[in-house]
């Protein structure tokens, strides 16, 4: 059979990230339908995190889907940038145990998203910790479980994610000034 002569023709369908044509403005990337800001270069609390998104229109990133979830962790991998605890937009603030995304919808709980971890035997779990203390109320994407989501002190130190929607107005994705917060009081 001649090389020209096959009957079946594949169609490469092109990758989803696409910057040359993608609507995120910089320092935006266009990741999974959604523009990807990735800090690597400040250690952050939870809080610190989501005031830096919002210095940028943004808000930390939600990992609703597989599939967007699959494709962030393809781009972290591809720009070297999987060595790094981030943030996400998750926590059971509100009540202990009921882990909620920023926009409110339930944070799915298991497979395929949340790390495991050995109960000091043979038996392995599966994160969130359920402490019933305050000490994990924030989800993070753990680098020593492979980017799997791990629950931890929202006071801790980490690296952020913030998000976009794809396509969002051009006054969003620009760094602005927002107001001075107040200390919180003890």
């Amino acid at each position: 059979m001649a090389l020209g002569a096959c009957r079946y023709h594949w169609r490469i369908l092109p990758p989803t990230r696409d910057n040359a044509h993608s609507s995120c403005l910089a320092p935006f990337d266009a990741v999974g339908g959604k523009c990807i800001l990735v800090d690597i270069f400040e250690s952050v609390t939870w809080a610190e995190a989501r005031y830096l998104c919002e210095k940028f229109g943004a808000d930390l990133v939600t990992l609703e889907s597989m599939n967007f979830y699959m494709e962030l962790l393809d781009f972290l991998n591809e720009k070297g940038l999987a060595e790094h605890d981030y943030w996400v937009g998750a926590n059971d603030t509100e009540t202990e145990g009921e882990w909620a995304w920023l926009n409110g919808t339930p944070v799915r709980m298991g497979t395929p998203f949340w790390a495991l971890y050995s109960d000091y035997g043979n038996d392995y779990k599966q994160e969130p910790t359920s402490s019933g203390s305050d000490s994990g109320d924030c989800a993070f994407m753990d680098k020593s479980r492979f980017l799997y989501l791990d629950d931890g002190d929202c006071g801790s130190a980490k690296a952020a994610i913030c998000q976009l929607p794809l396509g969002a107005s051009e006054s969003a994705g620009k760094p602005r000034r927002l107001p001075e917060r107040k200390a919180e009081e003890p």
